[in-house]
């Protein structure tokens, strides 16, 4: 799709930051490593860091005449889904590629291999890439799902069920895709999953099988901090606005959705409360172990039952058997 007199960029890269320095110059080397052809719109959606992360980017000026930079005004922290909002709007290419600054992508041509395809496949709005998660603290990489050298086509409701496109620093975009957006989209809690859902209710999503981008999880990310089950409970308060937000055309999928996550917050508390139960029980039990003559444990070591043995001390030391 070439360019047109009101549209100078075929592509605009949106990089998305917040407190980022440790992480943003991994990004970049990785974006202006692209192998594809300029110009290239770069928006800067800073969300109000209070480190070196604008000033960072700003030292990546000049160093390649494909990008030129528009950065948003940072004087405030808008939050994910209101950043995200008026940085779609800032992007005036036919496609829109969106960066995270504390992830980076992994081949370079994943720009090139993502423009080629939606050129090629009018029926998506949205190119997404297979990807690694890179769990920092255990210096662990694994892929998000299986690595191949094809593609698939997905729907919302195969969205719905397993959200494979995992996070934005995978997607380009159709811009009209994203100026078709609801409004009501923005005035409730969103993150890539939903955006992708609303854009996947007029086309398909393309999903390319080879790993381009790695997913960071790292200690101050605001997800990654987040307890499995409070994450959990956060999907499910938010599964009814978004039902409402897709007019229930895909209710089915979202009630199956929200009977399956509360069946995992259940099993999870049922597990907490045996773990804590557990707790006082096993105090108890060393407190009298702590306190009777040595004879007295002999003896009884001869006269309990193997079975009660057992659960004895697996109480007293659950790691132990």
């Amino acid at each position: 799709m070439p360019t047109t007199a009101s549209t100078p960029y075929r592509i605009s890269v949106l990089l998305v930051t917040y407190n980022h320095e440790n992480y943003i110059r991994q990004a970049l080397d990785s974006l202006f490593g692209q192998v594809i052809n300029g110009p290239i719109e770069l928006i800067v959606a800073d969300d109000g860091s209070s480190d070196n992360t604008v000033a960072i980017i700003k030292e990546y000026e000049n160093k390649d005449d494909r990008f030129h930079f528009n950065y948003l005004d940072n004087k405030t922290n808008r939050g994910i889904t209101k950043n995200y909002q008026r940085a779609f709007s800032a992007c005036s290419a036919d496609y829109v590629a969106v960066l995270e600054g504390d992830d980076y992508w992994i081949n370079p041509f994943k720009l090139q291999r993502q423009t080629e395809f939606l050129d090629l496949h009018w029926e998506c709005d949205l190119c997404s890439v297979n990807y690694l998660v890179f769990e920092q603290s255990r210096f662990h990489f694994y892929p998000r799902t299986a690595i191949g050298g094809g593609y698939r086509l997905i729907s919302a409701r195969d969205l719905i069920a397993d959200n494979l496109v995992g996070n934005f620093s995978t997607c380009m975009y159709r811009k009209s895709a994203l100026l078709a957006l609801p409004k009501g989209l923005f005035e409730i809690c969103s993150y890539d999953w939903i955006v992708n859902i609303c854009v996947a209710r007029s086309s398909l999503i393309g999903f390319i099988e080879e790993a381009m981008s790695v997913y960071r999880l790292h200690s101050k990310g605001v997800w990654t901090q987040t307890a499995p089950t409070e994450k959990l409970k956060t999907q499910l308060a938010l599964i009814p606005a978004y039902d409402k937000l897709t007019d229930q055309v895909y209710h089915s999928e979202f009630e199956l959705l929200s009977n399956r996550l509360q069946h995992t917050v259940s099993m999870s508390n049922l597990t907490h409360i045996a773990v804590t139960a557990r707790k006082p029980t096993a105090c108890l039990l060393t407190w009298l172990v702590d306190c009777l003559p040595p004879i007295f444990l002999v003896v009884m070591r001869a006269l309990v039952p193997p079975k009660l043995k057992h659960f004895i001390i697996k109480t007293i030391q659950p790691g132990s058997l």
